[in-house]
Formats: structure tokens, C-alpha cells, sequence
């Protein structure tokens, strides 16, 4: 009888649980009395990749709940009960609801965390991971006379389909098959059942550990506890599904001094399942912020209270190791692609590496949305090596780079700074990151673990290396690498055609701007030229309405001034405006029609305008207005005759001028 039997067959569309998300909340819409905001989330860099949910004001404020167990700090818009309905009330708590998710989805704990997956995409995350896991490791633990599965830990890691239960030895007194071996040994399963039933979760996680696990690393048999973990095959699962059992096998017998040994492997067409010790101090992550490794990821990374760096000559010491641990799984045509803090186990001051595995079941990596950022980071050992800096930078800062490369390092001794330059730098990240084997000889290592070569060839003669793959098993080893290598190329170039896409539009966008304001600068140049020819025409008076003669303003022959006229082109002299003759009326055959004899002097009244030029001298002016001011020639119709006699009233005004009225000055006195 077949331990898993395979009823149905469906497709399984597998995702890339650390693609980035964003989300817009983009219109806000009135159903039913309350409120509904239209959300549109895209996956990864394509917008085709994007769809659109509705959420009301409750949701975010479920969301924002079960969020809280992190203790970061987000700025979530209170509850309103009247005037919640306003126009102007919705657009400010949209406004508010958008800066909030964006808080979210910028944080990496918060936007990896299943409450905030399930908000965004509930059609993908909405599947019963936890009962999956558990219904796949009770029957792979079912016929096995060793193990007993426990209590489920709940979500102590970052994983979403990855989950972990406490696991311990059956009693040695339970009846078994004969020649049924109670020592360790791998199982490898190889079929299937499929879980058609679905269950409709709430967005808020809780963990399900009943009492603490850490207070104890032994059963009641005297035993060390052990800790299980059930795994998802991820999108980068490249064996082949005959061949995979046969490498789970092969690697279930690693033995390394800084690799975590595996006690029980097995796995079925879903995803894996490894039995391993249980450490209660935790991972190095646990011990770097002071948190106990049973609690739930959000709330031992979200906001830890406490971060100690190490010290150098440990930081030193633990990254050695480590970096020991990656090149031994290369020289194996193994990767790792997993190395950060919460993959590393210090005992008895040593570091050691585990899940190495993760690279066989194809989950992404934990940094795989900032080295997609760096087209150079394209093949595994770039990829370890990357993975290494971000582990040497929270050693000796005690908290985890948040950014795809480190801007500014500080606070740390010239050669640990050179180090860390050389692989998180954004040169470095831009051109080419060391290789294994360049690292192990940096300085650093040299001046705070110099003796870590005798330290480390003394471990080998006691615990010696072992790891063997069959023939078949290499084969797909390497195929496997060449395909990640290659998605992970194909996905950098998505990013960098996004981003150059995105460039692009801002360009065109700048472009349209710019003509934009080129053009509104013009239309302002115009209507400014408009105004002030406006305002000129004020000053000088109203055109005439007759045949098109201009008004002209003459100054006085004393004075020597110039005439004004209204038109742009008429600027003449007073001996001009004096001996011109007057403009005769025509008749439609061209005969000029006899002048009408003069009117007689008008009585002068004050001037419309000032003049140009003032007078030199203020008792000329005075005694020149007694007889005789500026005069002002008014066109008139050429019908009437009225632009003569105006012309022979002015004539007559100078003639008649009392020179006797004006008073000699000495030179001095006109200088004054």
C-alpha cells in the first residue's frame, strides 16, 4: 500500500514568495452606505503582473492588529463615527491608508508576514498552509517507528510554507517489524496525496505552542528534543522529481564540522520534511537580538529591544567558520543560497551552518530582492558571498542591513570596514564581488583569527568531511545550478528594463513639463505686452475717432520740446508741427475743397499731460502759464474743418505771447 495515494491531479502554479509587492489604493467608492477603496497590487516589476481588491476601513484595521504583535511603529488613521461620509473626510483617509501601506510593504518583516500577504492577495494566500503541513508530516511520520509528531510551533520563521512542530522518539517499547532498526535513518517517500479541501483563515495569525519549548532540550527518555520542519518545494526546484529522492539521500548523510547534521529527511511531490536537533538558545539572529526562538517572527525581529554586536575576535571566529562551511558545499557542486543570521547555530563556540538544503527544494533566498537589483550578483557563489557580507554586517552591527547595498560603513576597525566594503558597497555590488577563496585571506581574518588554520585543521582530523552524491545526483545538481543562475539573470534584466522604463517616463514626462512651462511663460510674455500697451494707450488718452489724424501733445517753443503723438511712428518737432501745413478735406475726385477761415482762439484750460522736459527755470514756467500753456492739438473731422481751425488757434496763441511777462536771471541764479 502506496503511503501517499495521489486523487487527483491539479496544476500548481508555485510563487516567488519574496517578490516585491506594491500597492495603490487608487479611487474610493460609496456601496451600500459605507466605504470601499479600490486597491490595485502589482507583483514584481510588470504591471500586467498587477490586479485590483476592494477593502474597507475595518480590513486595514484587522491588518493593523495582527501587525502590532511586531511593535514597529506605523501611523494608522483612528476610527471616525461622524462625518465619516464626507468627500473631504474620504479623501484625507485615503491619503492616510496609502502612506500606511506603504509602510507596510516597505518593511521586509512586515511585508513577508502572512497577514499582509493575505491582505493584498487573498486568492494566493489564502490556502491552509499550516493543515497542509501538518496532514503531509503525520503521514510521512505514520509507518515510521521512530518518530511521534508533537505540537506545532507556529510561526516562528519567516517562511510562509515553512512550518515546524516538536518531534520526538517513540518509547522503545512499542512493538515493531522485524529487522525494524530504531537508529537513525532517511526516509524517502515518493507519492503523493493532494488536499482538495480549503478552509477560509482568518488574516491575523496567532502561534499554537502551548507551553515553552526552550526550558528543556531533552524528552523524557534522556534524549535530545528535536524539531521538524516542513518545507514547500519553491519556484527554483530544478532536480528532476525521480531524481530529487535520490539527492534528499545522498545529502541526508552530510557531516561537517560547521553544518548542522540532518537526523531524518523525506519528502513526497510537495515539499520535504527534516528532522534536526533542537537548540534552545536559538539562532545566532535569536542570540543577537536577546529573543527566546520559539516566539513568532514578528515579534522577536520586528522590534527587538535589545542588539549586541559580537565581539571582533567571535565575529571573526563565526564568520571563518561559516565561510568554511559555504566553500566545502561548492567544492561538492552544491550552493547554498541561504546564509543570514537565522541560518546559523552557535554551540559551544562554534558556528554551524543549516538548512543547506534549501537550495535542493528550490525556496528563494532571503536576500533575493536586493541582489536582483545587481546584474553583476548573477551566479551562486556571487550570490553566497553577498548573502556572507549582509552576516558579517549584523554581526558587527548587531542589526540587519535594510537596504541592496551599505551607503556609509562606520563604527568598525579599518579592515573589518575594508571587508565589508568589498562585498556590500555599492561599487562593489556594481562590479564584481570577491570569490570564496579571495575571502578567506582577507587581513581581517589574519589579525583577529590568526590561528584558525590550526584551530580548524585539528577539527578535521577528528570530525572529517563526508559528503557523496551519485553520478545522477551531480547531473542534477549542476543542471539545477545552471537554472537558477538563469532565472536569476532573467529576473535582473526585468528590473533593469523596468527601470530603465521607468527612467524614461520620468523623461518624457520632465520633457512635457518643461514645454508646459515654456509655454505658459509665453502666454504670460504676451499678456504682459498686452497690459502695458493697455496701459500706455491710458496715459496718452483715447485715438481719435476721425480719418486716422493723431492727437499730438506739443510742448512749448520756450522750452524746446518735442511733440508727443499717440501714434508709434508720429514724433515731431514744434518747427515741424509749425510749419506744416494744415490738412485740407478731398473730395472722392481728388480737388482740394477751400479752407473755412478761422475760428476764433479757444480759451485755454489746463493740460492733459505733463511735459517731457520740464522747465529749466521755475519762474519761466510760472509766468508763461499767465498767457500761454502747452496746447493740445485735437484731430478733427476733415468734413467740418475742425483740425484747421484747432491748428490756426494755436498759431494765434504764440503770436499774441506777452514776452514782457518773463524776467532776466543771471547765470549764477540759473545755475542754482
Amino acid at each position: 500500500m502506496a503511503l501517499f495515494e495521489q486523487t487527483e491531479t491539479t496544476t500548481k502554479v508555485t510563487l516567488d514568495d519574496t517578490e516585491a509587492c506594491c500597492c495603490t489604493i487608487e479611487t474610493a467608492q460609496t456601496i451600500d452606505g459605507h466605504t470601499e477603496y479600490v486597491l490595485r497590487v502589482q507583483r514584481g516589476p510588470y504591471p500586467e503582473n498587477s490586479w485590483r481588491i476592494l477593502r474597507r476601513y475595518n480590513d486595514f484595521a484587522s491588518l493593523n492588529k495582527c501587525l502590532q504583535i511586531s511593535g514597529i511603529d506605523l501611523s494608522f488613521p483612528g476610527k471616525k463615527l461622524i462625518g465619516n461620509m464626507r468627500p473631504d473626510f474620504i479623501a484625507e483617509r485615503l491619503n492616510a491608508l496609502q502612506e500606511y501601506i506603504n509602510q507596510v510593504l516597505m518593511n521586509p518583516i512586515l511585508a513577508s508576514s502572512l497577514p499582509t500577504k493575505k491582505f493584498i492577495d487573498p486568492d494566493s494566500y489564502s490556502t491552509p498552509f499550516h493543515d497542509l503541513a501538518l496532514q503531509y508530516a503525520s503521514m510521512s511520520l505514520r509507518t515510521d517507528g521512530v518518530y511521534t509528531l508533537g505540537q506545532s510551533l507556529g510561526p516562528i520563521g519567516w517562511r510562509l510554507r515553512k512550518h515546524y512542530f516538536k518531534v520526538v522518539h517513540k518509547p522503545q517499547g512499542n512493538k515493531h517489524s522485524p529487522g525494524h532498526s530504531t537508529t537513525k535513518h532517511h526516509l524517502i517517500k515518493s507519492s503523493s496525496q493532494s488536499h482538495g479541501k480549503q478552509h477560509t483563515t482568518q488574516v491575523c495569525v496567532t502561534t499554537s505552542t502551548e507551553k515553552d519549548y526552550n526550558t528543556s532540550t531533552r524528552d523524557h527518555s534522556g534524549r535530545d528534543d528535536l524539531i521538524l520542519s516542513w518545507t514547500e518545494f519553491g519556484p527554483d526546484r530544478y532536480i528532476d522529481e525521480k531524481e530529487i529522492h535520490t539527492v534528499l539521500k545522498n545529502f541526508g548523510g552530510v557531516q561537517h564540522p560547521y553544518i548542522v547534521p540532518i537526523e531524518h529527511i523525506a519528502s513526497n511531490d510537495s515539499g520535504a520534511l527534516v528532522i534536526r536537533k533542537f537548540y534552545k538558545q536559538g539562532s545566532l539572529k535569536d542570540v543577537l537580538c536577546s529573543a527566546s526562538p520559539c516566539n513568532p517572527f514578528l515579534s522577536k525581529y520586528g522590534s527587538p529591544k535589545g542588539r549586541a554586536p559580537l565581539p571582533l575576535k567571535d565575529l571573526a571566529l563565526y564568520a571563518r567558520q561559516i565561510l568554511e562551511a559555504i566553500r566545502f558545499l561548492h567544492s561538492k557542486g552544491m550552493a547554498c543560497g541561504h546564509v543570514h543570521c537565522g541560518n546559523v547555530i552557535v554551540v559551544d563556540g562554534i558556528a554551524k551552518l543549516m538548512d543547506v538544503e534549501n537550495f535542493i527544494f528550490g525556496v528563494p533566498s532571503f536576500y533575493r530582492p536586493f541582489f536582483v537589483q545587481h546584474s553583476k550578483i548573477n551566479t551562486c557563489e556571487a550570490i553566497d558571498v553577498y548573502g556572507f557580507g549582509h552576516l558579517l554586517y549584523e554581526m558587527c552591527m548587531g542589526y540587519p542591513l535594510q537596504d541592496s547595498y551599505a551607503r556609509q560603513i562606520s563604527d568598525c576597525p579599518d579592515s573589518l570596514k575594508s571587508l565589508l566594503e568589498s562585498i556590500l558597497s555599492k561599487d562593489a555590488c556594481k562590479s564584481s564581488l570577491p570569490t570564496l577563496d579571495q575571502l578567506t585571506t582577507h587581513p581581517f581574518f589574519g589579525e583577529y583569527a590568526g590561528h584558525f588554520n590550526d584551530l580548524y585543521a585539528t577539527t578535521m582530523t577528528v570530525q572529517k568531511p563526508h559528503l557523496k552524491f551519485s553520478t545522477s545526483a551531480k547531473e542534477q545538481l549542476k543542471l539545477a545550478v545552471q537554472k537558477t543562475e538563469n532565472r536569476v539573470r532573467e529576473e535582473q534584466r526585468s528590473v533593469k528594463n523596468q527601470k530603465r522604463l521607468v527612467r524614461v517616463q520620468e523623461m518624457m514626462t520632465s520633457e512635457e513639463e518643461k514645454k508646459k512651462i515654456k509655454q505658459k511663460a509665453k502666454h504670460e510674455q504676451k499678456q504682459a505686452k498686452l497690459r502695458a500697451q493697455n496701459s500706455l494707450q491710458l496715459n496718452n488718452g483715447p485715438p481719435a475717432t476721425g480719418s486716422g489724424i493723431t492727437a499730438s501733445v506739443h510742448l512749448s517753443s520756450s522750452t524746446g520740446g518735442i511733440v508727443k503723438s499717440d501714434s508709434a511712428n508720429s514724433i515731431t518737432s514744434p518747427q515741424e508741427a509749425l510749419m506744416s501745413p494744415p490738412p485740407h478735406a478731398t473730395d472722392s475726385g481728388g480737388s482740394t475743397s477751400p479752407q473755412p477761415p478761422p475760428s476764433a482762439p479757444p480759451i485755454p484750460g489746463p493740460p492733459s499731460s505733463l511735459p517731457l522736459f520740464p522747465p529749466a527755470v521755475p519762474d519761466l514756467a510760472s509766468s508763461a502759464s499767465a498767457s500761454g500753456k502747452l496746447a493740445k492739438s485735437i484731430s478733427g473731422d476733415e468734413s467740418t474743418g475742425g483740425g484747421s481751425g484747432n491748428r490756426s488757434a494755436l498759431l494765434e496763441s504764440i503770436c499774441n505771447f506777452n514776452k514782457s511777462g518773463l524776467k532776466k536771471i543771471s547765470p549764477t541764479e540759473a545755475g542754482k
